[in-house]
């Protein structure tokens, strides 16, 4: 495998995993775009802490 393979293949991941954490985040009623970018930066850790975090906000109706 050569370099721009594999780069190509850990950037789509990272964005993949980001995308997953704004999904998690939208349900629990926090901010998408603020997790997306959260992950952009701190990658599957931000993932591991929204995750692990105990109570969900609650939706405003």
């Amino acid at each position: 495998m050569e370099w721009e393979q594999a780069a190509s293949i850990g950037s789509a991941a990272w964005v993949s995993i980001a995308l997953l954490t704004a999904a998690v985040a939208g349900m629990q009623g926090r901010g998408k775009l603020w997790w997306f970018f959260i992950t952009m930066i701190f990658g599957p850790l931000a993932l591991f802490f929204l995750a692990i975090w105990t109570e969900p906000l609650k939706k405003q109706e």
